[in-house]
């Protein structure tokens, strides 16, 4: 994910978007990928459960599964990478057409089909995510709550630079990592305090 974040951090800094409203798209994006990836959460959640294809011994995977132990316990459907990233690469879209296009190229060919050829998703669970994750995105930015929200975070993160940039990397690495640390953190608490 770290290329399509590149790519993001490109947008905020470009001098021809320096003096349009890019910077509020920017920052619409990203909260566009945290709605998709709690919503991708729940639906994984809540939805019944579906095993994952290298789980399934007729497909004849020959490595060992235990090793990763989420794909055990994790329902496949829908694919929370393809929702992330396609939220991502939906965003960087409104952005820039250009970029937006290479975005959605990497992330089919570099983090989704991957996923297919290894058996962590069948095919429908990264279309489902790839289409919830662009509408979670076209829907954030229409909403016009979120578009005044983002406006008075730019005057904000104009004011407060050094830690509107340290806040910005903080939450552009989760992305990248697919919210792996806040995840870990959010288990441990709930493991030290809820068993």
């Amino acid at each position: 994910g770290g290329v399509v974040i590149a790519v993001l951090w490109y947008l905020w800094f470009n001098e021809s978007t320096k003096y349009s409203n890019s910077h509020e798209k920017v920052i619409k994006t990203l909260l566009s990928c945290l709605v998709a990836i709690i919503l991708g959460r729940f639906l994984n959640l809540f939805l019944p459960y579906r095993p994952r294809p290298v789980l399934n011994p007729e497909f004849n995977f020959t490595y060992d599964t235990s090793k990763i132990p989420w794909l055990n316990t994790w329902s496949s459907f829908p694919s929370d990478h393809a929702l992330l990233f396609f939220a991502l690469a939906t965003g960087i879209f409104l952005v820039s057409r250009k970029w937006g296009l290479f975005s959605y190229i990497y992330v089919s060919f570099f983090i989704c089909l991957p996923r297919i050829y290894l058996g962590f998703h069948y095919f429908t669970d990264i279309f489902a995510g790839a289409i919830i994750g662009s509408v979670v995105t076209m829907l954030i930015f229409k909403l016009n709550m979120v578009n005044q929200f983002s406006r008075k975070l730019v005057v904000v993160s104009n004011t407060y630079v050094g830690l509107s940039y340290a806040l910005l990397f903080l939450i552009t690495y989760q992305i990248a990592t697919l919210f792996e640390d806040s995840r870990d953190l959010i288990s441990s608490v709930f493991y030290h305090f809820f068993q």
